[in-house]
């Protein structure tokens, strides 16, 4: 697989010693300017900057001793940036290795055997690093491997403490700036000070448990009766959750990648399923499957009664998967003193400005906190580029921030691309570095788009978007182009056919990376013979 690489010269910059004075002036340069707002190199220098008589050097900006907590993908793309920007991070990782929930030994659970990813590679890997493994879609463990790569390749490893972890972070009253932060490990208990936290803990680790309408009476009536949470479902193949579920009556709640991979699973073995998520508009019956939109409800009797009155046909449920996502929850923060609030359930944080700079404390920051991310790594590596450009020198006021703070679940699908795009501007981004990374990342999102458009129509759909292989070429140094290629034995089981001759079919135009040299990005499918 090849990674969505540019020249060195169009990466992110990285300081250099050497310094190189700028006019004051061009801070004052609109994001759009010819030279952006930090000049031609932006704020993300390739120089090292310091302040004198009409000038400006980067030396005289804030270098800032950061604790990192956590050593997932978040917590090692906010490592990543830290260094770039001349920053020095110490990271607690609380595991034996690299990688958050996709370590091979995490400290929670919550990915389940035999999970394969619901996203193309090349929408999730870094632009500066590609998969080594040869599919679009890979295993958990192949996506562990890839983050022990990304901490290798960047040479990261040096600042990650492992088997630390933090127990409590709390700001310095001698110093209203600096933080202390308190760790566990296997050397006992220590304190340390720091200049800025950067929280990357992820949010997989506390379960979100909603009550549906109906549920405690239904519960009442039979002692058989069970709820768990999709964090406590492994692989149906092993015992006892083979026997669990085999013949059984399974209600699923929730619609996203969890909530579609068991009802998957399950379809073949519960003798009736029932998946209740927002999705839906209108009850649904397929088989013994039964597709239901919210306002459903459970019956002491097991029956599911829909919104509009009507019992839904089908056996009565025995057995609640709620697949209904995580809470956030920090153990280790004073929510009470930093003045944060979660709403009435915890499934929002606030007060953080574009997600990640707590308003009121700015050398507070909080990385992959949104929810339903197209392009998980490519976004916490904005967030980080954000973050670290922010602690070097503040780019807003407390006002501006507290302005804009947003009371929402973090759902960012909608525009998460042009969400990075922003961070990246608002950053300080150079101009001419911006243009590179807007071309990648609308490769990307062509990719994810034609991910989304094979979407399965029923949440128990054979999943055949993940036989799909991405690959991306560039033309030139001005544009890449996006292949999907459909795997032999995709086509086989579309056409009841065990040979196909190999046949490269152009799908059409995905989109226009140039629009002043009219160069386009074009989607192929391509069909390969079975060995």
């Amino acid at each position: 697989m090849l990674a969505l690489e540019l020249p060195t010269s169009t990466r992110f910059a990285s300081p250099s010693p050497t310094a190189r004075a700028v006019p004051l002036a061009h801070r004052c340069a609109p994001h759009g300017g010819a030279v952006g707002r930090f000049g031609r190199f932006g704020r993300f220098a390739r120089e090292d900057w310091t302040r004198a008589a009409g000038v400006v050097l980067l030396g005289a900006m804030a270098s800032r001793k950061v604790a990192v907590i956590g050593g997932g993908p978040a917590g090692l793309a906010a490592c990543r940036s830290l260094v770039r920007f001349g920053h020095r991070p110490v990271v607690f990782e609380a595991a034996e290795e690299v990688g958050g929930i996709w370590a091979e030994k995490p400290m929670n659970e919550v990915v389940y055997k035999g999970l394969v990813t619901n996203i193309p590679t090349m929408c999730m890997q870094s632009f500066d690093l590609g998969f080594s493994a040869k599919s679009s879609y890979v295993t958990g463990p192949e996506l562990g491997s890839y983050f022990i790569d990304y901490a290798e390749h960047f040479k990261l490893r040096q600042f990650i403490r492992f088997q630390s972890r933090v127990e409590k972070v709390e700001r310095q009253e001698k110093d209203d700036e600096s933080w202390q932060v308190s760790w566990t490990s296997t050397d006992g208990s220590q304190a340390e000070d720091f200049d800025a936290v950067c929280v990357a803990s992820g949010h997989y680790e506390f379960p979100y448990c909603p009550e549906l309408p109906g549920q405690k009476e239904w519960l009442a009536a039979s002692s058989e009766r069970k709820i768990l949470h999709a964090l406590s479902y492994n692989d149906p193949e092993d015992e006892p959750i083979r026997t669990d579920f085999n013949g059984r009556s399974v209600l699923i709640v929730g619609g996203r990648s969890s909530a579609v991979d068991i009802a998957r699973e399950l379809r073949s073995r519960a003798g009736s399923l029932y998946v209740l998520e927002s999705g839906c508009r209108e009850v649904t019956c397929e088989d013994h499957c039964s597709w239901l939109p919210l306002g459903s409800s459970l019956t002491p009797e097991g029956r599911i009664l829909a919104a509009t009155g009507e019992l839904v046909s089908g056996e009565p449920v025995d057995t609640v998967i709620l697949a209904t996502g995580y809470t956030y929850r920090f153990p280790f923060l004073d929510e009470t003193a930093l003045n944060m609030e979660f709403g009435p359930v915890r499934r929002y944080v606030k007060p953080l400005y574009q997600h990640i700079i707590h308003a009121d404390y700015d050398t507070l920051c909080f990385l992959g906190i949104p929810l339903a991310v197209p392009s998980p790594l490519p976004l916490f590596e904005a967030q980080a580029y954000f973050a670290a450009s922010h602690l070097r020198e503040a780019f807003t006021s407390r006002k501006q921030r507290q302005e804009w703070v947003q009371q929402d679940l973090h759902f960012i699908s909608g525009y998460a691309w042009d969400h990075m795009r922003l961070l990246m501007r608002e950053a300080g981004m150079a101009d001419s570095d911006y243009s590179q990374y807007d071309r990648r990342l609308k490769v990307v999102q062509a990719i994810y788009q034609d991910r989304v458009d094979r979407k399965p129509r029923m949440p128990w759909d054979d999943d055949a978007y993940r036989r799909c292989q991405y690959q991306a070429r560039r033309r030139g140094t001005r544009c890449q182009n996006a292949y999907s290629g459909w795997s032999a034995r995709c086509r086989a089981w579309e056409k009841k056919e065990t040979k196909r001759p190999a046949k490269l079919v152009e799908c059409g135009n995905v989109m226009k990376c140039d629009s002043m040299k009219v160069i386009e990005c074009v989607v192929h499918r391509m069909c390969r013979t079975i060995p």
